[in-house]
């Protein structure tokens, strides 16, 4: 996995956070968990690739999910303890999965991008969820770090459609 993380190098944060969620729906395809709350966070951060502007961007960052806030700290509901008791997931685990995808972006919002901490971030979810083949990283290499000061040229809403169907 190291050679692929270090691919990982030239994406953008919004490339990275793609490649985390791609990483963590296979995670949870193979470990059987459906649920509301983490249909949410894909549906919630899915459409971050597409803010385009601060009056997109904070009617989006103010409707965060019960996921994206669990991942920035706050405790877990009855509902996700449930969830991942019936999957023998332990809460510390999911929530460092869950905090890495999240700190991908957040932690580059309010001040400059933050390539390492992101990489450590994508590096995390990729280690903790143990995926055997993780998702080609082709069609993510055009949105690089290099491009808009870290978080990669605009992509349409046929490019992120791409970007969710890629295995």
């Amino acid at each position: 996995m190291d050679k692929y993380i270090e691919q990982c190098e030239e994406l953008s944060l919004t490339a990275r956070m793609a490649v985390a969620l791609k990483v963590f729906q296979i995670y949870c395809k193979n470990r059987g968990i459906e649920n509301q709350l983490v249909t949410d966070f894909f549906a919630y951060l899915w459409k971050w690739p597409l803010i385009d502007g601060s009056d997109q961007f904070e009617p989006w960052e103010q409707s965060r999910t019960y996921l994206v806030n669990f991942g920035l700290g706050d405790p877990a509901n009855d509902e996700i303890e449930t969830l991942l008791s019936e999957h023998g997931i332990e809460e510390y685990e999911f929530r460092d999965i869950v905090s890495s995808v999240v700190e991908i972006l957040w932690g580059s919002f309010w001040g400059a991008c933050e390539d390492e901490l992101s990489l450590q971030a994508l590096a995390c979810v990729i280690n903790r969820c143990k995926v055997e083949n993780p998702p080609s990283l082709t069609p993510f290499k055009f949105s690089r770090f290099s491009d808009m000061s870290g978080w990669g040229n605009k992509i349409t809403t046929l490019d992120c459609e791409y970007w969710k169907g890629c295995v």
